[in-house]
């Protein structure tokens, strides 16, 4: 269809001029076998030099490192080589039209990545509309996930068909996000780091001003840590809050946001906490420190505070660091109220 379409114009004229011939000049038989041997080499060397043609942009489509599909919004038409190295459990498009009408069904639903539906449009419908915007999606294939670039456009408005190609993109998504990780993470301990503690306060005095749910801070930090790394060393100083990190976090909950802020001071950002509560919790934790003895045994100072109508991150993170302060100022491993 798409061959006749493409030499219908060369083809109608052949015919035409072969039924002229034949009716108008009523020529022998043997110029009639002429014209219509040479009607039909010419059409055979066309089909020829389409068929070639095709095969020339089928090898180059398939050699290809990104995945380059045709689909009509319903299911996919055709797809190349490189479609099936990632979907390995298919051996043709008809196989995996059979379980599943569009490749959107692998899509992960994530900010930042195309979906199924984006805005109310369908994906392909979507991209097409906005072919100036960069587009991700996130694909989840035999429980291991895939990044790629996609990008799609119109081939056949009649017959609604749209070229779509995706460029697999996992390696630089995943350093970009290791990147983001440690841009927020503490190296050492693996917890959050003072850029992340003022993000996620900044975010809790926000959502406690609109919902007023209380909220509560506790900062501690190791009592003498200086004589740790003076008398053992800065290795053994290293083991001692790895360890009491990962101790303390098991004393927390998922939704508690612990934190170091300094070289051996820590502080834990409360959800849903009132100060009553980060007291006893401070408690706990302080009396489990002293007995605990990993590595080395210390002991910690304590600050706690609640948030107050009116604080902002500034205001609330001294009055927390002041307690800390009334605690290391008046001997040592305790707790003070901010």
């Amino acid at each position: 269809m798409y061959f006749y379409k493409r030499y219908s114009f060369f083809i109608n004229i052949l015919l035409a001029y072969l039924f002229v011939l034949f009716v108008t000049l009523q020529l022998s038989l043997v110029w009639n076998v002429i014209l219509v041997t040479l009607l039909f080499m010419g059409i055979s060397i066309l089909f020829y030099r389409y068929a070639k043609q095709k095969h020339y942009y089928k090898s180059i489509i398939d050699n290809s490192t990104n995945i380059v599909i045709v689909s009509n919004e319903k299911k996919l038409v055709s797809a190349n080589k490189t479609f099936f190295k990632y979907f390995k459990g298919y051996k043709n498009i008809e196989e995996f039209s059979q379980k599943h009408h569009c490749i959107c069904e692998f899509f992960e639903e994530e900010e930042g990545y195309i979906g199924a539906v984006n805005n109310g449009l369908g994906w392909i419908e979507y991209i097409v509309k906005n072919s100036e915007v960069y587009h991700k999606t996130k694909v989840r294939i035999y429980d291991k996930e895939y990044y790629f670039a996609i990008s799609a456009s119109i081939l056949d408005k009649k017959d609604n068909l749209y070229g779509i190609i995706l460029s697999d993109i996992t390696e630089q998504e995943n350093y970009k996000k290791e990147l983001e990780i440690l841009a927020v993470k503490d190296s050492l301990t693996k917890i959050g780091n003072r850029r992340f503690f003022h993000k996620k306060l900044d975010e809790q005095i926000l959502l406690t001003q609109r919902y007023h749910h209380p909220f509560s801070l506790i900062i501690f930090d190791i009592d003498f840590f200086k004589k740790v790394n003076d008398n053992y060393g800065h290795d053994t100083g290293d083991k001692v809050l790895v360890e009491y990190t990962k101790y303390i976090a098991s004393m927390l909950r998922d939704t508690d946001i612990f934190c170091r802020i300094g070289g051996e001071e820590f502080i834990v950002i409360l959800p849903n906490t009132t100060k009553d509560k980060a007291y006893t919790l401070a408690q706990k934790i302080r009396e489990s420190v002293e007995k605990y003895k990993a590595v080395l045994p210390i002991t910690m100072s304590f600050g706690v505070a609640e948030y107050e109508k009116g604080d902002d991150d500034i205001s609330l993170y001294k009055r927390v660091d002041l307690a800390l302060y009334k605690a290391k100022e008046t001997g040592r491993n305790k707790v003070v109220l901010g």
